[in-house]
Formats: structure tokens, sequence, C-alpha cells
């Protein structure tokens, strides 16, 4: 009667296989697929334990990525504490406003030096500022390339002001990005 009640060793290990197999195709499908036809053939006719390597060679990778932008977090995060002790403003960002004439329109040209975790909001409040003082935005635009993103926006205005307009547009956008 015990015999019955209990598995054979034989059951146990078929059910443990197959378990084992479950996990295993789980742990591929989260893998990324190789991007061409040669690649996926290739991934196809890897043994188990050369797709299990694969999993454990992408599992470092990525482990080895999470670390390198933790760390570049620590050092960016670094840099904007030393800004804020010092009060010093050198750094980022950067404004200059250049006058544009044409001989129909004249404007203003907006160059911004900023840190890329701020970009999206020295972006949107430059273009703010620009409209409140009655330019209108004819082009903007951002990259982001390293620790810094750089922002261009053109504005134009269809009747004449004087230069003041260019150093009253600075004083604004400054207290505006740096005050905020």
């Amino acid at each position: 009667m015990e015999s019955s009640a209990r598995p054979d060793r034989k059951t146990i290990e078929k059910n443990r296989r197959i378990q084992m197999k479950a996990l295993y195709s789980q742990l591929i499908a989260l893998l990324p697929a190789p991007s061409s036809k040669e690649g996926t053939a290739a991934a196809e006719g890897l043994t188990l334990q050369e797709k299990l390597d694969e999993a454990i060679k992408y599992i470092k990778e990525k482990q080895g990525n999470l670390e390198n932008m933790r760390k570049r977090k620590r050092q960016l995060s670094a840099g904007i504490g030393k800004q804020a002790a010092t009060g010093s403003r050198e750094c980022l960002p950067k404004i200059e406003v250049h006058r544009l004439r044409t001989n129909l329109n004249s404007g203003l040209k907006v160059v911004i030096m900023s840190g890329p975790w701020e970009h999206q909001k020295v972006f949107w409040q430059a273009i703010r500022v620009l409209e409140v003082e009655g330019f209108e935005v004819a082009t903007a635009s951002y990259a982001v390339t390293g620790n810094r993103a750089f922002h261009i926006v053109q504005s134009l205005v269809t009747e004449v002001r004087t230069g003041v307009e260019a150093g009253r547009v600075l004083e604004k956008l400054q207290k505006t990005i740096f005050d905020v």
C-alpha cells in the first residue's frame, strides 16, 4: 500500500525534467531575439547548455550596463550638489540671445546649453518667455549629446523692435531658468 501512495522515482524524475524544461523555455523567452534570419536559425540549433550560456552572458551584460548607469547617476548628482553648494552658475545652463534681421522680419535666436536632466523644462521655459514677450516661435529644436542638451529657438516678430528686446529677453530667460 505504501508504494501505491507514493509516486515512484521514475515519475518524480519525469516531472522534474518537465518542470526544468518549462523553466528553461521561460528563461530563453526572456532573452532578446536574434535580429537576422541567420541568427534565428543559429539560435534554434543551439544546445540547452549554449542557450544557458547566452542567457548568463546577456544577464551579465545588463548588470554591467546597470552599474554604469548608477555610476553615471552618482556623478551627475554629485555635480548638481557641487554646483548648488558653491552657488556657481558657470556650469549649466548657459544662455545666448542673438538678434536676427531680414528684409521683412526681425526676431531672436536663443541658444541654450543645459544639462540632460533638465533639458525639457528649460526648453519649454524658453518658448514660454519668448511668447510672453510677443515673439512668434518659428523653429525650435533640441538635441541631447553626452552630458549636455543644446536648444535652439528662433522667433520672429513682424514689427521692427530695438536691440533692447534681446537684452530684456535674455534677462527674463535667466531669471526664469535660474530662479525656478
